[in-house]
């Protein structure tokens, strides 16, 4: 049930995005008086579909994507018919130039808007996420090779100051193939260079933020009857500060710890926090087949939240530069995507969006409204690139067209178009598989 839920609020959340884009065209397309024939939500064999006017509306089989038909927008198609005063192809470039933007613009303002009302109601975030301090190095990481350790406090990064662990992980995922970091370990201050990998495969990366991983507290939240972590005395709420004598800054250092667990060293002492004061345990941890690895029975306490809510005109200021980040973001992928230093694997197509709108819906209304303008902002931007059959695609053939003073010929617009239609077939085929691939990881991860 819980899938099939996700399913729905990802289908609802696609169709959302698609529907704000196309009535951006079909504004922009109705106020300039061209005819708009048809107005659909979704591809393929109708569902529903009822005329107004001159206008067919229509609900389609299939949810990815959407279209707006005007008059005369494909003379191709018109049997060399005279264009009349309100098909598309008889306004002035500028005029199919404000439709053409009107789809991506639609998006970009629903996103802020959206944005902005994230902000105003109030974000809410774990607490332990506003320090940049490392939690956890993933072992034969990037991180581990840098020589950055659990408790180091992040300064800068790219001389960037970083001051929470979101601006560490922007920081990181924004640079090309590696950065500077300055950091904090006692009383000294140093710094070294973290190469950044590159991301391979289609599955979700296994070492986020080049294998530095959060400050998430060692509190424990559950205890399994009859295991060694209930047997030894361990209570819910215990906060461990060290294992056998190593500092604890993180549950993902000790879960660490536990796993490489060496029978031969004797068993971990647990230097655990109860109520204000101090006590040792000794654990002895047991081999889980099904896990594949050794664990104690305790399971980590959901982090303490808060909800931070900024003013009207603080809220604004955070949406802009919200805004700003996802573009860039967009941007960043696309040049990362050229120079190899992610794969096109991590492509995601509309059964992709899908699949990630469902589990972030589990996060609640300021995560799904969060995600919806990423994914709005990633549909402007992407618009916008002249890929032939996008809108940016269009803008290129009007400027084309305003500098030559004349449209290309229609046998030269025939030919770049089925190519480009040819390309995209092949590129949705190929997202395709990367999203049915992924299926089982997200699965896994939505559990």
């Amino acid at each position: 049930m819980i899938i099939l839920l996700q399913i729905i609020i990802g289908l609802l959340i696609l169709g959302i995005l698609v529907l704000v884009h196309e009535l951006g065209h079909f504004w922009a397309a109705k106020t300039l008086k061209i005819r708009v024939l048809a107005f659909s939500i979704g591809f393929g064999k109708p569902l529903w579909k009822k005329t107004i006017g001159e206008t067919e509306y229509r609900l389609c089989s299939i949810p990815f994507g959407g279209y707006v038909n005007m008059a005369g927008e494909h003379p191709e198609t018109e049997n060399d018919t005279p264009l009349q005063p309100g098909d598309f192809n008889a306004k002035p470039t500028w005029q199919r130039a404000i439709v053409a933007i009107a789809g991506p613009a639609a998006n970009l303002v629903f996103a802020m808007t959206l944005l902005w009302i994230v902000f105003m109601v109030g974000v809410q975030s774990p607490v332990y996420l506003k320090r940049p301090v490392i939690g956890a190095v993933a072992d034969s990481s990037a991180a581990h090779q840098a020589g950055l350790k659990a408790g180091d406090s992040i300064i800068t990064i790219n001389n960037h100051r970083m001051s929470t662990w979101e601006d560490v992980q922007t920081a990181i995922s924004a640079a090309r193939n590696s950065a500077t970091i300055q950091f904090q370990r006692g009383s000294s201050i140093d710094s070294t260079i973290l190469e950044i990998p590159p991301i391979t495969g289609r599955g979700i990366p296994r070492q986020p933020t080049a294998g530095l991983l959060a400050p998430l507290p060692a509190i424990i939240g559950a205890l399994t009857p009859g295991s060694p972590a209930e047997k030894a005395g361990m209570q819910k709420g215990d906060t461990v500060t060290a294992i056998s004598e190593t500092p604890i800054h993180s549950w993902f250092q000790l879960s660490g710890i536990i796993s490489h667990f060496d029978s031969l060293r004797g068993p971990l002492r647990f230097s655990i926090r109860r109520s204000g004061s101090f006590l040792s345990i000794s654990i002895v941890p047991q081999f889980n087949k099904q896990a594949g690895r050794y664990l104690i029975g305790a399971g980590g306490a959901a982090p303490q939240t808060t909800v931070t809510r900024y003013s009207l005109t603080g809220s604004l200021r955070r949406m802009l530069q919200k805004t700003a980040e996802y573009t860039f973001m967009i941007y960043d992928v696309v040049v990362k995507l050229v120079s190899r230093q992610v794969s096109p694997q991590q492509l995601a197509g509309p059964i992709g969006i899908v699949q990630m709108s469902g589990v972030m819906a589990m996060g609640g209304p300021a995560a799904i409204l969060d995600f919806m303008a990423l994914i709005g902002i990633n549909l402007a931007v992407l618009n916008l690139l002249p890929l032939v059959i996008t809108d940016g695609g269009l803008l290129l053939f009007l400027l084309i067209e305003t500098i030559r003073r004349k449209p290309l010929a229609l046998r030269h617009q025939l030919v770049i178009n089925r190519v480009a239609i040819a390309f995209f077939i092949a590129l949705f085929v190929y997202v395709t598989i990367n999203d049915i691939a992924r299926i089982p990881e997200l699965l896994r991860f939505a559990k």
